[in-house]
C-alpha cells in the first residue's frame, strides 16, 4: 500500500469563508510535511478557518499529529481556526487514545462543521 497523502481544497462561502482540504491517504512520518505544505500555501492565500475531513486517512502517526498542531497554530496567529470533520475510525481512535479529541473541535457532518464556525 502506498504511502501518498492526496490533498484536495474547496472554499464555501457562507456566513464566513472556510477553506475545506480533502485528505486521503496516510498521514505519518513521510507525509505529513506535505499536509504542513499545504496548508501554509492555502493560509498565505488568505484562508482563516480550514476545514480538515479526514474521512478517508487510513492511517496516521504521530508526525499527523505535528502537522494538525502547527496548523492551528499558525491559523489562531491570523485569528482563524482549524476544525476536524468525520475523521476515520483509525484517525478517530489515535485522537482519542491521546486526548487531542479534547484539543480539536471534531464534527461528524460537513454542515455541522460549516455551521460552527
Amino acid at each position: 500500500m502506498s504511502n501518498e497523502l492526496r490533498i484536495a481544497v474547496s472554499e464555501e462561502k457562507g456566513s464566513t469563508p472556510v477553506t475545506i482540504m480533502y485528505v486521503s491517504g496516510d498521514l505519518d512520518s513521510k507525509t505529513y510535511l506535505d499536509l504542513e505544505a499545504k496548508a501554509s500555501d492555502v493560509i498565505a492565500g488568505g484562508a482563516k478557518n480550514i476545514l480538515l475531513d479526514l474521512h478517508e486517512v487510513h492511517f496516521m502517526g504521530s508526525a499527523g499529529l505535528r502537522a494538525m498542531h502547527a496548523m492551528s497554530v499558525k491559523l489562531k496567529d491570523t485569528g482563524g481556526q482549524l476544525k476536524l470533520l468525520n475523521p476515520s475510525d483509525q484517525v478517530a481512535r489515535v485522537l482519542k487514545t491521546l486526548g487531542f479529541d479534547k484539543f480539536f473541535d471534531i464534527h461528524a457532518t460537513r454542515d455541522a462543521a460549516l455551521k460552527s464556525f
